[in-house]
């Protein structure tokens, strides 16, 4: 499996995830939103953090100012969308602009992007990036979990009598 692979299977996650958010509704639409929220702001990391560097080092430019460009729209609507309430009337919509948004990036990518520079790339150096975008998952949720454990209050003292 390669760097594209991986971010390909990010897509195929996201995609599930949004297809589950259609018919579900209460606290799983909610917790569902929040699992569309997480991986997205991490596929975004990995991208901007290893595959677009990696992609303008191939010579592939223009494609990637457009991509950082759809990477800040989804950041704000996903901000937008952990804001309103649950029963908030917006939020179907917001949500229809999020997989919209999302659905037409991947397509740029998968269609533009990734082909053009699984061209240019050799294999050795998408399987390192691959690697690499592993660990700084580990990564991120070792220090996820450490933060919220670092949140969770002390049980209360024991009574005194």
């Amino acid at each position: 499996m390669s760097a594209i692979d991986l971010l390909k299977q990010q897509h195929r996650e996201v995609d599930d995830l949004f297809l589950r958010i259609k018919s579900s509704e209460g606290d799983e639409r909610i917790s569902l939103l929040g699992k569309v929220a997480e991986a997205l702001t991490i596929h975004a990391a990995l991208e901007e953090q290893f595959f677009y560097p990696f992609a303008r080092e191939q010579g592939v430019d223009g494609i990637i100012d457009e991509s950082f460009k759809d990477h800040a729209e989804v950041k704000h609507l996903i901000s937008e969308i952990l804001q309103v309430k649950q029963t908030d009337p917006r939020l179907n919509e917001l949500c229809g602009r999020l997989e919209r948004m999302v659905t037409e990036h991947v397509s740029h990518e998968e269609r533009t992007l990734m082909p053009k520079v699984e061209s240019l790339a050799n294999r050795e150096d998408l399987v390192s990036m691959r690697d690499g975008m592993l660990q700084a998952i580990d990564n991120w949720r070792n220090s996820e979990l450490l933060r919220m454990a670092e949140h969770q209050e002390s049980p209360p003292p024991p009574a005194l009598m």
